[in-house]
């Protein structure tokens, strides 16, 4: 593992003492069957504990608050708020990743590791979230090592191409996000249900896009969550709230969305290979997930329309994601 992604983990060796929720979120394609493009990606969260009354609380989150106050959706008096850390890992590969020559014709070896902070403040029916994030393309990104070890662990083929992997090269951006919960339910059989809706901006320099979608969830004791799909790294938007209630609980959801992307890292830095965005993508969500006070499961599927002009085909991947409070 190189020596800068492995300075950015430890970022997070004390954090878990002070946080209201941890989380792991895994994406792999393996979940689906395949090994190629989108092949992997991990995300480690951090929230910090939910601060309120910001009016009167002098803490660095309500500080931070304070700061942003201006924009949309953050309000002193009748908002949470809570600071959010995110370390996260993309990798993409070629379909055929027994070949230790390039082919110019698919997807380059590219390795993507990033630290996200952001800010998010919510009520009871909606969420707002601004948020920067900082990374690097490249070897140093650690994306080699971990592919590798994940392919030992799992006895899959190992990939021979990381060799040609694209270049060093510095990603910063920011992002905003914003969730309401519009439509809840309650039957006498004790399920309930919950209609909602996500939209944002991602400006920055690796995959740029404007993303609206949204979902239906139905079951008992339902999560306090906005955003109910941990597929596709991104945000820890998706943990703030999850465990305002408590006791034991299940969901099952489906969701969909539109993706505009407005830059394609790919497509500006590896001319060599043929490799050309779509304007967007649509996709469809389906997942469940289990919740026991501090402990959440989640099992998610996600499949779209292909990225690349040069494919017809849907892009699928699964996503395991884990999540405590501690």
């Amino acid at each position: 593992m190189s020596l800068r992604f492995t300075l950015l983990l430890s970022v997070f060796l004390p954090l878990p003492v002070l946080a209201a929720t941890v989380g792991f979120s895994w994406d792999n394609d393996l979940f689906v069957g395949a090994d190629g493009q989108y092949t992997n990606g991990v995300r480690i969260s951090w929230v910090g504990d939910a601060h309120d009354h910001c009016e009167r609380n002098g803490s660095v989150t309500c500080g931070l608050a304070s700061a942003l106050s201006p924009l949309p959706g953050i309000s002193l008096k009748d908002e949470k708020h809570a600071l959010t850390l995110s370390l996260e890992q993309v990798m993409i590969t070629p379909a055929d990743i027994s070949q230790s020559v390039p082919d110019y014709n698919d997807l380059p070896y590219a390795g993507y590791s990033n630290l996200e902070m952001g800010l998010f403040s919510w009520n009871g029916d909606s969420l707002f979230g601004y948020g920067a994030r900082l990374g690097v393309v490249g070897p140093e990104s650690g994306a080699e090592q971990s592919q590798k070890l994940v392919h030992k662990i799992t006895g899959s083929t190992e990939p021979q191409g990381w060799d040609n992997q694209l270049g060093t090269d510095l990603i910063g951006g920011v992002y905003f996000i914003n969730a309401r919960r519009f439509q809840q339910f309650q039957w006498d059989s004790g399920l309930q249900g919950e209609l909602g809706y996500a939209w944002g901006v991602d400006a920055n320099n690796f995959h740029g896009t404007a993303t609206a979608g949204g979902f239906f969830r139905l079951g008992r004791n339902l999560p306090r969550n906005f955003i109910p799909d941990y597929a596709g790294i991104g945000t820890a938007g998706s943990l703030v709230g999850l465990f305002d209630g408590s006791g034991f609980g299940w969901e099952a959801f489906v969701g969909s969305f539109g993706e505009y992307i407005g830059y394609s890292y790919l497509e500006h830095h590896a001319e060599e290979y043929d490799v050309e965005a779509r304007d967007g993508v649509l996709a469809l969500v389906v997942g469940g997930g289990v919740r026991w006070d501090n402990f959440s499961f989640t099992l998610t599927l996600q499949s779209s329309t292909s990225p690349l002009r040069s494919s017809d085909g849907t892009f699928s991947f699964g996503n395991m994601s884990f999540m405590w409070q501690i």
